[in-house]
């Protein structure tokens, strides 16, 4: 085998094997971003089960006048945010002494339900879960502050989707009274706040400081 046949060898696999990394880089990175979307699954999943043990403590009155207001609420946020056709309900049943609680999203044109911890996509879910939160804050008794911390919970929502999610946010909290502490690396949905802080970090020190905007 000649030299230039060695080398030409030598692209070609070389080729191949940059061809190799950039299909493991790519699935490395789906594969990270996977891992992030369970674990924010998983901690939905503990908000709304927590959200569904609270329910069962209150009597069957309150229970569904809770129920009706919330998904109100949540509904008002899913017409605004993603469509108009989009309804919001939970379904209350009882088994033995237990109580089953799903939440069901409905699309009134294709007539079809979701239930947003089996099969809905993310931006659904976030965009269900922040009404739901303050909902549940609002009602909680003993009545507690009425302050929310969200960390980076509307991450998964779709860019086309975070202006009007930025806006309803910043619209449900001028209706109650709330604070919402919201975390975001997000441009679209910070430039809804009342307020915004940046977080920056140098040498390991991270400063934060009052953006205008």
């Amino acid at each position: 085998m000649s030299l230039s046949d060695v080398k030409l060898l030598f692209q070609v696999r070389n080729n191949a094997l940059h061809v190799k990394v950039g299909k493991r880089d790519t699935l490395e990175t789906q594969l990270a971003n996977c891992q992030e979307r369970l674990t924010n699954i998983d901690s939905e999943f503990e908000n709304l089960s927590k959200a569904s043990i609270f329910l069962q403590t209150l009597s069957d009155t309150t229970r569904q006048q809770i129920l009706d207001k919330i998904s109100s609420i949540v509904t008002d946020a899913l017409q605004k945010i993603k469509d108009k056709n989009l309804t919001f309900r939970m379904d209350l049943s009882t088994s033995g002494n237990q109580v089953d609680l799903k939440f069901i999203v409905h699309d009134k044109v294709l007539q079809m339900d979701q239930d947003i911890l089996q099969s809905a996509g993310g931006t659904i879910a976030d965009i269900v879960t922040f009404p739901l939160r303050v909902s549940l804050l609002l009602k909680w008794d003993p009545e507690l502050s009425r302050v929310l911390i969200m960390d980076e919970n509307l991450k998964f929502v779709s860019v086309a989707d975070q202006e009007p999610v930025s806006d309803f946010v910043r619209q449900l909290t001028e209706q109650l009274n709330l604070q919402v502490i919201l975390v975001t690396h997000s441009e679209t949905i910070s430039s809804k706040a009342h307020r915004v802080f940046k977080v920056s970090k140098s040498d390991g020190v991270s400063a934060v400081a009052e953006s205008e905007h």
